[in-house]
């Protein structure tokens, strides 16, 4: 049977867009999914009490935390194969990174701590990285002296972990790195079978030394010959741990797909759990500042939003303390969750409005959250109705107060600007029955619904990237990665654009570089708006734009996906 399989090429490092003493280059990694393998998951009610929980912790953590430098990526690593390029382009030699451990002693680390900060900030699991791609094991490996035993501070840091989310009630799981740019075996020419044989075991002491594991989050396996390796291994998870919710990076097709540092469209068909980091650095570096409250509140409530879960990474130092400004944003986290999270995010699914310019909406049983970034004027918002349902109440959950006004096709919030929170407002409305089934609409119409839509590839649907479902999208590749990848639509009247939407699916492109063009007056194409393809899920543009026609533009990719394209007016 001819294998069918999915192809993912991921960024896993990145320059950040904040400062930083030296730049390091993208390293990239094909990931092959095969989608014919048949493998357990978790089942339907493990699913559900993960989609419950909505939100937990990413640690990344390792000796180079000493050197304020990111795990794995900032170590150049040649390939272990002779005439071929490194897996890694960077600037501290192996010599120097692998040495790390042998100061590492992190006498400051509190575990405690840690979880009881993951808990006020609403979390209620965490992922720890057992080991990155740089080899080094942040657990007692009786298969390695590479690991955390072999240092200064000689305690098994994942153990101390685990039993301070048992004494706390929090869910632990774990990150493991297949691939390993330093042991010798792994993509070797003749012992790469040995080293599979070392992966296999390194999840054996996981497994059985560090559960229940509620979470498995696989990085990929990078080049070598793995044959069965994915599936024997998901076959043992299951075994082990049937409830064990594992990522789509293992090899062979799991529970939920992986959004990185981005955040998926609204998907409420397959289960999915964006990451990002507090800052911009997958560990801890005093160089690089913390996103702003605005964005990282963006990126959560956008995410659960959309129905996904969100995994917000935090870097302890070198010495086991926590990142000031990282702890700084947990704790305005943790005060707006006090107020508003528990009642709207935990246990609640995404809809039934989706996403838009103006925030987002969550929902349980017949209570809908309505999440307001954005106003229509200095009083109000309009929401359209939703058939056969009717607002009965509503309310901020701050206790400030809320009007509803009746208008044609919807109603209108009305609620002072003295009243609204800083950032971002949420409204509780209650409606006359339940709500949970109700399929997600619009809460305002996208421009691409009245438009023609052309493209420079004719191989996909463009019907598909307006359609609201990101199970469905649109894909085109090019020879040559500076050759343009664009969609253009074109209208019968000019309308204004204020804000842009590139929505993802399961299927992504991440490294490339989206542009909007519209013509000028000599008939040219002219960049109007140009951005980063992470963080922000709504794109807005600095000065509205009115044209009757507009290109998205894909540069420097050689490929792309994208599930839904959304252009709204300004607000």
């Amino acid at each position: 049977m001819k294998t069918k399989v999915l192809t993912l090429l991921l960024c896993l490092g990145f320059v950040s867009v904040f400062a930083q003493e030296e730049k390091e280059v993208d390293e990239f990694q094909l990931y092959v999914v095969d989608k014919n393998a048949v493998v357990k998951k978790a089942g339907e009610k493990a699913t559900q009490a993960w989609k419950n929980e909505r939100f937990g912790m990413f640690i990344h953590w390792g000796p180079i935390s000493q050197m304020g430098k990111q795990l794995s990526h900032s170590r150049n690593s040649p390939s272990h194969r002779t005439g071929q390029p490194n897996y890694k382009n960077a600037v501290i030699e192996p010599a120097v990174y692998d040495v790390q451990y042998k100061t590492f002693n992190p006498v400051n680390y509190d575990p405690d701590y840690i979880v009881g900060l993951a808990k006020r900030a609403g979390m209620s699991y965490l992922v720890f990285t057992a080991k990155h791609h740089a080899g080094f094991s942040m657990f007692d490996s009786k298969h390695s002296d590479y690991d955390i035993m072999s240092t200064p501070y000689g305690k098994d840091v994942l153990k101390e972990l685990e039993q301070a989310c048992r004494k706390q009630n929090f869910n632990v799981g774990f990150y493991y790195s297949p691939r390993d740019w330093y042991h010798p075996d792994c993509d070797s020419e003749h012992n790469h079978d040995r080293y599979i044989q070392f992966y296999k075991a390194q999840m054996e002491e996981l497994l059985n030394n560090y559960g229940p594991i509620h979470e498995i989050w696989f990085d990929g396996l990078g080049p070598g010959k793995w044959g069965s390796t994915s599936s024997n291994v998901m076959k043992r998870i299951r075994e082990l741990h049937p409830t064990a919710l594992v990522n789509d990076r293992g090899g062979v097709g799991a529970d939920f797909y992986t959004p990185e540092h981005t955040v998926g469209y609204y998907n409420n068909k397959h289960p999915w759990e964006a990451c990002h980091t507090t800052t911009g650095q997958w560990g801890y570096n005093p160089d690089v500042g913390t996103k702003s409250l605005q964005s990282l509140m963006e990126i959560l409530l956008y995410t659960w939003g959309g129905d996904g879960n969100m995994l917000l990474n935090i870097g302890p130092r070198g010495d086991g303390s926590m990142n000031p400004v990282e702890v700084e944003r947990l704790e305005q986290i943790a005060e707006w969750w006090q107020v508003n999270g528990e009642t709207s995010i935990r246990n609640s699914r995404g809809g039934p409005y989706l996403p838009g310019p103006w925030g987002v909406s969550t929902r349980k049983s017949n209570k809908i959250y309505l999440h307001v970034f954005n106003w229509d004027d200095s009083e109000k918002i309009f929401l359209p109705s939703l058939k056969g349902f009717k607002v009965k109440d509503g309310k901020a959950l701050t206790g400030a107060p809320v009007d509803i006004v009746q208008v044609d096709g919807g109603f209108n919030l009305v609620m002072k600007e003295a009243d609204r929170e800083k950032i971002v407002t949420t409204i509780e409305l209650t409606i006359n029955k339940d709500v949970m089934d109700e399929k997600p609409i619009m809460a305002r119409q996208s421009l691409i619904q009245k438009a023609k839509l052309t493209s420079s590839h004719t191989s996909g649907d463009l019907t598909k990237i307006c359609d609201q479902d990101a199970e469905t999208f649109w894909f085109a590749k090019v020879k040559d990665s500076k050759d343009g990848i664009w969609i253009e639509a074109t209208f019968d009247e000019p309308v204004t654009v204020g804000s842009v939407v590139t929505g993802r699916g399961e299927e992504w492109f991440p490294k490339h570089s989206p542009e909007l063009q519209i013509p000028d007056d000599n008939g040219n194409w002219k960049t109007v708006h140009k951005w980063k393809a992470k963080f922000e899920p709504v794109k807005r543009l600095k000065k509205p734009v009115t044209t009757d026609k507009i290109r998205l533009v894909i540069k420097n990719a050689p490929a792309y996906y994208i599930a839904e394209w959304e252009l709204f007016e300004p607000m």
